[in-house]
């Protein structure tokens, strides 16, 4: 089953938060709650409507856990840290390197703005949910993770796993009583309106399959994606994973066939890049052929293929 339309619950004391584009995930158990993904900037004062909607107080969210330190997971922490006095925000090692970085939290600022452009545009925000531009370039991190802890609350502990592919930093997080996995874009970008993916293996293609193939093996009742959709169904998370994995190798093929018949890298970039530009025009095309370009050279060093400069 399909799950969209935030706020929304998907298990007892366990909610959708946020927008279809960019969800976030809140779990409650007694008086505390943690809230998983750290959103675009216009979630913070978002999140506080739905909060209050929902009948959740906000000084019971106690953690705010970080997936990876890209800008559409990131940017609604520096507000979260009001809405939620004194909560601890926790992040990998390596994502925290990256939001101490000055320099690219000012970057991930052009792209917030751009982001919480095209949300206004699409209707999904209204324009109070705007942010405020952050007093500092910088976000900081309480507690560092790794592979083996755990996120607790009351009774529940999300197991966090390392799940490398997508950055160097991704985080994925099991709660196996109710079976519960929270995965971010460890499997890429999924648009269920066509039940297609933009795979997004930016850091390293082979750790991107290995980290899907780890996460389809723990059998999740519900899968919670960081964009557009959760999942709810045993089979029907295993019917994803299925045909992530495909679509994945398929389009790994597509780019290595394409290099191997003479097309330039540069052309090739920037077919790929209108073409899911076409589909999620979240940003401009030169955003996405940048990022093709990435895709592209993840899958000729994987496959060893040499192309001239």
């Amino acid at each position: 089953m399909l799950i969209q339309n935030p706020p929304v619950a998907i298990l007892d004391h366990f909610w959708m938060l946020g927008t279809n584009p960019y969800p976030l995930f809140l779990a409650k158990d007694g008086p505390e709650a943690v809230l998983f993904e750290g959103g675009v900037g216009a979630m913070g004062k978002l999140l506080g409507e739905q909060l209050d909607a929902l009948g959740v107080p906000c000084d019971s969210v106690k953690q705010v856990v970080v997936t990876h330190a890209h800008p559409d997971h990131v940017m609604a922490i520096p507000l979260f840290r009001a809405l939620f006095p004194g909560a601890c925000v926790a992040a990998s090692s390596v994502a925290a390197q990256t939001l101490a970085a000055e320099k690219a939290v000012a970057a991930f600022c052009d792209i917030d703005q751009a982001l919480t452009g095209s949300l206004l545009k699409s209707g999904a925000i209204r324009e109070e949910h705007r942010p405020d531009p952050l007093a500092q370039k910088n976000i900081a991190v309480d507690r560092l993770l790794k592979e083996g802890d755990a996120i607790t609350v009351g009774s529940l502990s999300f197991q966090v796993l390392e799940t490398p592919g997508h950055s160097d930093c991704s985080l994925s997080f099991h709660e196996p009583e109710r079976g519960v996995l929270i995965v971010s874009d460890a499997t890429g970008f999924y648009m269920p309106g066509e039940h297609a993916w933009w795979p997004c293996y930016f850091g390293d293609y082979g750790k991107y399959t290995e980290s899907i193939r780890r996460l389809a093996a723990l059998d999740a009742e519900v899968l919670c994606l960081s964009h557009n959709a959760a999942i709810r169904g045993r089979d029907a998370v295993a019917a994803y994973f299925r045909d992530c994995l495909a679509a994945t190798e398929a389009y790994h093929q597509r780019i290595c066939d394409r290099v191997r018949a003479g097309s330039p890298v540069r052309q090739l970039a920037e077919e790929l890049g209108n073409e899911i530009h076409a589909k999620a025009q979240l940003l401009p095309p030169v955003f996405f052929q940048k990022n093709c370009g990435v895709l592209i050279k993840q899958s000729l060093r994987h496959e060893n293929i040499a192309v001239d400069k």
